[in-house]
């Protein structure tokens, strides 16, 4: 069973997942030493420096490593979406969900047909060994929700497209933005929200996550999130492998 299987049962069951983010720097090294201490990867092209074309070689490098990424869309759009599954990413996460359209934009663009509409190609649609018929079924869609308006329509989005549905994750700076506090993301409206969506999610057995820091990485944990995005290959670059382990070692200790 490789990593991506594996991965889709902790979604599944809800399992604790440490999800770090990939860079422009990442290289085969460093994405091999990630898969040795994190379930899977984002990559990020909606802020970061990489767009889908640029990233193919670093997604390349994470799957010959049976490290699992899952690619931030620049934005709900077909071509965005439906690029980072071409280019090799083995999911993509929506910014900024808030609408019902959206996430059917988002199933559409990922899925073929009957499921959705996307079109077949690009360098790094199959994986090793992978059939045609098993693709759907092999990428996984992150909602991430990053205002009041998206946790308010979170349920009617699980009820109706949850099967299609792998988790969910705060953008706890959006989030907090939007409610008025800038990027304060100790703030309580952020707080609040989160255990809203952690109820929601709950309810239709889907796991849900934030991005966080070490220092809270614990209360969120503790509090129902199992989607537990932080830090990534950074710590190789400057320390190597002894420093990927030492990173793991400390989110193990704020997760006991």
């Amino acid at each position: 069973m490789d990593a991506l299987q594996r991965l889709k049962i902790k979604f599944k069951n809800c399992e604790k997942m440490y999800a770090g983010m990939v860079n422009e720097n990442t290289t085969a090294e460093s994405a091999a030493s990630a898969a040795r201490y994190f379930d899977f990867m984002f990559i990020d092209f909606e802020h970061g420096n990489l767009c889908p074309e640029l990233g193919r070689p670093i997604l390349k490098f994470c799957r010959d490593a049976d490290l699992p990424t899952i690619a931030r869309a620049q934005d709900c759009e077909y071509h965005c979406i439906s690029k980072c599954l071409d280019m090799g990413a083995d999911g993509v996460m929506i910014p900024r969900t808030e609408t019902m359209s959206q996430v059917k934009l988002a199933i559409d663009s990922m899925r073929f047909h009957p499921r959705g509409r996307k079109g077949i190609g690009g360098a790094g649609l199959f994986r090793k060994g992978e059939k045609f018929e098993e693709i759907n079924d092999n990428r996984l869609l992150i909602l991430q929700i990053e205002s009041p308006l998206g946790i308010a329509t979170l349920d009617a989005m699980l009820t109706v497209y949850g099967h299609e549905v792998a988790g969910v994750v705060i953008g706890p700076c959006d989030l907090a933005c939007m409610c008025g506090y800038g990027i304060d993301t100790e703030c309580e409206a952020v707080k609040q929200h989160a255990q809203t969506v952690i109820k929601i999610c709950q309810r239709h057995s889907k796991p849900s996550g934030i991005y966080c820091s070490m220092g809270n990485i614990g209360h969120y944990y503790k509090s129902g999130m199992s989607i537990l995005w932080m830090l990534g290959d950074g710590p190789f670059h400057t320390g190597g492998d002894e420093a990927m382990a030492a990173q793991r070692e400390r989110l193990d200790k704020a997760t006991a």
